[in-house]
């Protein structure tokens, strides 16, 4: 703290301040008055040279010391500062609040504090700008991820050099801790601060820096609106470019810029509707959100720099909790990696909800050929369990093996897509994004209603693909151990293997609760795959290049047409069968090879290698505790491959549509309740299809 003069004139005494405020705790008196008076200004200010830089002056750290006063002061008695707004959470945050307030009621109260308050910031307001913390701090930049983290890392381990004229620095300086909680400084303490702003006069004239700030951000936003990936999104008009309103974005006035921003905004949701055909790639969504981002801040700024006589509470509230959030993110390493996979989730998302919908039954007749759908997938992949035991047996190089089972693998998802089979494991990921799409397009009692139906349907078509799975993939299983006895006299696999198959599922005495949970993660990824896969070659146009390349001089143009609509049509299936391949395979092999006690379970191939291990020790040669462990193994591994791929793909989902918090937190209540009332609409399809 700054040690002020004992006297400063025309200022009260400690117990004026005390009585003043209705406050009884004197050592918190103290502490404000010193600030208080730290304000007046005991030296002149130095002035900044090329040679010499700006050194911060006793006005500027009188500032910087009633700015930390605010987030990190001594105690103050709940008691002392009554009528508090809203309901607190954290005791750090009450503390800031409460603090808040105290300085506010100063300002307030006492006529010698506010002039001393408003004079030392109008001082610093007069040698300093505020444009980079206006127009630069919170939004995003095109410095790149790699230079941004070095920045960041420098900043936070490196001394900084003292820079007087920037106001963005001292609000580094007052936030130098990215863990500060301020939720609750921000968002409920609404009314202080529009007192305090009223208080220090921050609306009693235009403010300059504000609108150079609103200039600067329609320049760099005009820029980004008139690139090239954005205008080839564009719906086109006579009028070209010139008709563009980003253009007339850094042309307009003051006065104009709230109309021309609503039309950037309209422009940016046509954008956002033809992201589903066209395709994203990470730069084209970082633009997007660049302007999103861009577009608020000028709003924020704008009445500041018009009229801030009549700016209002929610105004000031929306910019100091932007200004807030923006210098603890600038800090924060954590901030960069979750803005930047968040952007990365928006690209690979952002068509997976479309793909999603298709695993989605709403009526009996769906829900049939839904499992008939899975019961030709489980067809296939008996074929695919029982020919990896051949891989096994071969007793091949771990490498060469690993390629063999991602082979198989690959082949035999390639083969269910092709023929129109459904895989219970690969609904997940994508019913989860079709379900975090519905919770952002969605709003009030019917997001509720709908998304509570919505998830019940998702269980059931996740139900009826897993029986059909599993049902299938068993009977095929044990008819072909049967007619295995029959053709060669002996079963499928000798009593050793079967034994030790049956072992490897027991979910206490192995590692198949583990595996299982990784193979979700695993699912997960594939998605993630498919989704990127898919994305990349819709936005590069793949499919029309095809249609049109010269090849087609030859074969035809409609064959040509026909090849170009099979790869979009199946591009995200290929995708995620040829990685879910490769991770099942490949997986294990490398885990071996570094040493780590990693395996796969997945369990349609569990039920298939289950299944053909019984039938070759049959019903008497296994006992009932293994049979039943080993079911219970099943049912688990189940239970973790949807689970895990469900969940995680469902947070990214979440993550990447930017859904509120608060607005999926109730869900599981929800569910819950609807379970209880309607239990068999989570398995089975009611006798009519239920209205919207």
């Amino acid at each position: 703290m700054l040690e002020p003069s004992p006297h400063t004139p025309g200022l009260p005494t400690q117990g004026e301040f005390a009585a003043a405020m209705g406050v009884r705790d004197q050592p918190v008196v103290a502490v404000v008055r010193g600030l208080i008076a730290g304000c007046a200004p005991t030296t002149p200010p130095v002035a900044a040279s090329p040679s010499s830089p700006s050194e911060p002056d006793d006005q500027l750290r009188a500032l910087e010391q009633l700015g930390r006063f605010i987030v990190d002061g001594p105690e103050v008695r709940e008691t002392d500062v009554m009528a508090l707004p809203g309901e607190l959470g954290s005791k750090l945050g009450r503390q800031q609040l409460c603090r808040l307030e105290l300085l506010t009621r100063c300002l307030e109260l006492l006529p010698a504090a506010g002039d001393l308050a408003r004079a030392c910031l109008g001082a610093v307001l007069a040698r300093s700008n505020a444009i980079s913390l206006f127009a630069e701090v919170g939004l995003p930049n095109d410095r790149g991820l790699v230079a941004e983290t070095s920045d960041r890392l420098a900043r936070r381990w490196l001394p900084q050099p003292p820079d007087a004229q920037n106001l963005a620095a001292l609000g580094f300086r007052i936030l130098d801790d990215d863990n500060l909680e301020l939720e609750d400084l921000v968002a409920i303490a609404g009314p202080v601060w529009f007192r305090l702003a009223r208080a220090l006069e921050l609306m009693a004239q235009p403010s300059t820096d504000a609108r150079d700030a609103v200039y600067l951000l329609a320049a760099r936003l005009a820029a980004l609106g008139l690139a090239e990936d954005i205008r080839a999104r564009t719906p086109v008009t006579q009028a070209g470019i010139s008709a563009s309103p980003f253009l007339r974005l850094a042309r307009a006035s003051l006065i104009d810029l709230p109309d021309e921003i609503a039309a950037c905004r309209g422009q940016l949701a046509e954008i956002g509707v033809s992201l589903e055909d066209a395709g994203v790639s990470v730069d084209l969504v970082y633009s997007l959100d660049t302007i999103e981002r861009g577009l608020a801040r000028m709003e924020a700024l704008l009445p500041f720099a018009t009229h801030p006589q009549a700016v209002s509470e929610a105004v000031v509230v929306r910019l100091v909790g932007q200004l807030t959030s923006g210098l603890q993110g600038e800090r924060s390493f954590r901030s960069l990696l979750a803005d930047n996979f968040r952007l990365l989730a928006r690209k690979v998302i952002e068509r997976a909800g479309k793909t999603g919908e298709h695993y989605v039954t709403t009526t009996r007749t769906e829900y049939w050929k839904m499992l008939a759908s899975a019961g030709g997938g489980g067809v296939l992949t008996a074929g695919t369990a029982i020919t990896k035991f051949f891989i096994k047996w071969a007793q091949l190089p771990p490498f060469i093996d690993g390629v063999a089972s991602s082979l198989l693998y690959a082949l035999s998802f390639i083969a269910i897509q092709l023929a129109g089979f459904t895989l219970a494991t690969k609904q997940p990921s994508m019913t989860a994004a079709a379900l975090a799409g519905t919770l952002r397009e969605a709003s009030g009692h019917a997001r509720t209603s709908g998304l509570v139906e919505l998830i019940a349907q998702i269980s059931r078509s996740q139900f009826a693909a897993a029986v059909g799975n599993i049902t299938l993939v068993v009977i095929v299983a044990f008819g072909f151990d049967a007619a295995h006895l029959h053709l060669t006299g002996r079963p499928f696999l000798d009593a050793r293997s079967a034994q030790y198959t049956i072992a490897s599922f027991h979910p206490t005495q192995s590692g198949t609760l583990w595996f299982a949970a990784f193979t979700g993660v695993l699912l997960w990824c594939s998605s993630l795959f498919s989704g990127w896969f898919e994305n990349a070659i819709v936005f590069r146009r793949i499919p029309e290049a095809l249609a049109h390349h010269r090849v087609g001089r030859r074969v035809g143009r409609r064959r040509m047409q026909a090849v170009a609509d099979f790869v979009e049509r199946q591009a995200a299936g290929f995708g995620g069968s040829v990685s879910l391949g490769v991770l099942l395979g490949m997986t294990p092999v490398f885990a071996k090879f570094v040493g780590l006690p990693i395996d796969v379970r997945h369990v349609t191939l569990s039920s298939g290698s289950l299944a053909l291990a019984v039938g070759s020790l049959g019903f008497d040669g296994v006992t009932m505790p293994q049979g039943v462990a080993a079911a219970i193994g099943i049912g688990c591994i189940g239970l973790l491959n949807f689970g895990v791929s469900f969940v995680l793909a469902l947070l990214v989902a979440l993550r990447a549509r930017d859904v509120p918090r608060g607005e999926w937190t109730a869900l599981p209540g929800a569910v819950l309740r609807y379970f209880v009332r309607h239990p068999l609409r989570f398995f089975l399809p009611p006798r009519s299809r239920p209205a919207a």
